[in-house]
């Protein structure tokens, strides 16, 4: 299947915000509304958004900052999970499952518990929660945003900075750059996505900023809205020792599958078996 998203749309406001949505699905069914992950984009769900659209309608975004959508002067929790409820309340239109990887599972989180009737339920794919707050991974995005701040001024440096960034965690062939990279993460198709990203974003990751962290802690132990967590190997995960069990345990109808030896991207490094995580749930929930 193709990997690809359909015509991007504009939502008006401030910032505008830049979203994809399939239409189709079956009338009065739950729309899926995708958040992806920080320096990322709804490029990052062309692997997934496509499979998804075959039976349901599924809307992905840019979130603020990042692809298409418009700048803003913040980038607190707050402010991404207000984007998240816009497109719910102008796009979706309905009580939506929100599907969201990384910060994004950090947004859904919290949007599903500021306006519970707006979610159905919740898949949180590796949702960067507690560690938002303590430097998890602050030498890879220092060198991103190294990196990215050359993509205005000069190409030529941008892409080559790019290539010699160590990667987090090995690649799926074993690559310890990104300039090693091949598939869907290629450095070629990464210059794309994090070239579109608002440099002043990235320097606020890794750092010890704190705004938020309460929010996120509720949110955790206050939705009561069906969820599937996803979980890395814990080498490589955004969840903290421990973690994964005490979100589940936080409240009822909660379910935990986890991924050994895959690392944080798990929708894009391994599709087929994010899938079939996801699939038994979204038949559950929509029925």
């Amino acid at each position: 299947m193709a990997k690809r998203l359909p015509r991007p749309r504009t939502l008006k406001g401030e910032p505008k915000l830049a979203y994809y949505d399939s239409g189709g699905g079956v009338a009065g069914e739950a729309p899926i509304v995708l958040l992806h992950g920080a320096t990322l984009g709804a490029l990052d769900w062309e692997n997934i958004f496509p499979r998804l659209a075959t039976r349901y309608r599924v809307i992905a975004y840019d979130a603020r900052g990042h692809g298409r959508s418009g700048r803003a002067e913040g980038y607190a929790v707050d402010g991404l999970v207000a984007d998240a409820l816009r497109v719910l309340r102008e796009v979706a239109r309905t009580p939506a499952i929100l599907v969201g990887h990384s910060l994004g599972g950090a947004t859904a989180l919290v949007a599903a518990a500021s306006e519970p009737a707006a979610v159905k339920a919740l898949v949180l794919e590796e949702p960067w929660l507690a560690r938002h707050r303590d430097g998890w991974r602050a030498d890879y995005f220092a060198a991103l945003h190294a990196a990215v701040r050359l993509a205005g001024t000069d190409p030529a440096g941008y892409t080559k900075a790019l290539a010699r960034i160590a990667l987090p965690e090995p690649g799926p062939r074993g690559e310890r750059t990104l300039g090693e990279v091949r598939g869907f993460y290629a450095l070629e198709r990464m210059s794309a996505i994090y070239g579109a990203v608002d440099p002043s974003f990235v320097a606020l990751l890794g750092t010890a900023e704190r705004e938020g962290s309460l929010a996120i802690g509720d949110a955790v132990t206050g939705v009561r809205a069906p969820l599937l967590l996803l979980a890395a190997d814990q080498k490589s995960s955004a969840l903290a020792e421990g973690e994964a069990d005490r979100i589940i345990a936080a409240a009822p109808d909660r379910t935990l599958v986890r991924f050994p030896g895959v690392g944080h991207r798990i929708h894009g490094v391994r599709p087929e078996p994010f899938l079939e995580a996801l699939e038994p749930f979204l038949r559950r929930v929509r029925s």
